[in-house]
C-alpha cells in the first residue's frame, strides 16, 4: 500500500505477501479499511519513537536537528530503493493524496498523524525561540506546518525523480524557511518599516 496505494492491492494480494490463506484475514480484520487504519496508526508511532523524536530531542541546535532528520528520511528511502526499487516517499502524504476525499476514516489517522507531526516540531521551534536560534516573531505552530508541507514536497520529487537525495534539500531550506541564524543568537525583531511606494508609469508612454 505504501510503494503501490490503498485502491491498487487488494485482499488477495496482501494475504499472499504474509503468507496467510485469504479467509484467514477477515478473522482478524473486518475490512482492508480496518487494517490500513491499524497500519497507518503503528506506521506512526514507529515513525514517531525512531526518526522523529530522536532527530528532534538530541543535542544540537535547530538546524542540526532538521540535518539529522533529512538525513534518516534520506537513508530510509534509499533502502526502500535498493531492496523494493522503488522510492515511495511519505506513505502519510501518500495515502492523503489518494484517500483524503473519499475515505473519511482514512483521512482522520492522516490527519491525527500529521498533527502530532507538527505538535512536534513545533516544540522543537518554540525551544529554538527561546535559544535565539529562531527570530521571536515566527509562530511556532505555522511555521511547524510549513517545515511539514515543505518535507511533503520534497517526498514528491523524490518519487517523481526516484532519487532519495531530494530530500536532503530539507535541511538548507529551513534554514531560510525559519530564517535560522546559524552563527549565534538573533536579534529581537524589529518592526518592519513600509518601504515608500514608488509611482506607477503609466501604458502606452504615458498618454491617457
Amino acid at each position: 500500500m505504501w510503494a503501490r496505494g490503498y485502491e491498487a492491492v487488494g485482499v488477495a494480494e496482501l494475504c499472499a505477501e504474509a503468507g496467510a490463506p485469504r479467509g484467514s484475514f477477515y478473522h482478524w480484520w473486518p475490512s482492508k479499511q480496518a487494517l490500513a487504519a491499524a497500519m497507518l496508526q503503528r506506521s506512526w508511532q514507529r515513525v514517531r519513537t525512531e526518526v522523529i523524536v530522536p532527530s528532534f530531542t538530541g543535542p544540537g541546535t535547530l538546524a542540526e536537528r532538521i540535518d539529522r532528520y533529512a538525513a534518516v528520511l534520506e537513508r530510509n528511502m534509499a533502502e526502500q530503493q535498493r531492496t523494493n526499487g522503488c522510492v515511495p516517499g511519505c506513505r502519510f502524504g501518500n495515502f492523503a493524496a489518494e484517500l483524503a476525499n473519499g475515505d473519511p476514516v482514512l483521512r482522520g489517522e492522516v490527519a491525527l498523524a500529521f498533527e502530532e507531526m507538527c505538535g512536534l516540531f513545533a516544540t522543537a521551534i518554540e525551544e529554538a525561540i527561546e535559544a535565539g536560534e529562531v527570530p521571536d516573531d515566527v509562530d511556532p505552530r505555522r511555521a511547524a506546518e510549513a517545515l511539514c508541507a515543505h518535507m511533503e514536497g520534497l517526498m514528491i520529487l523524490t518519487k517523481a525523480h526516484h532519487d532519495p537525495s531530494r530530500i536532503r534539500r530539507l535541511a538548507t531550506d529551513a534554514r531560510w524557511l525559519l530564517r535560522l541564524q546559524v552563527d549565534g543568537p538573533v536579534e529581537t525583531a524589529r518592526p518592519r518599516q513600509p518601504r515608500a511606494r514608488q509611482p506607477r508609469a503609466r501604458r502606452n508612454g504615458g498618454r491617457p
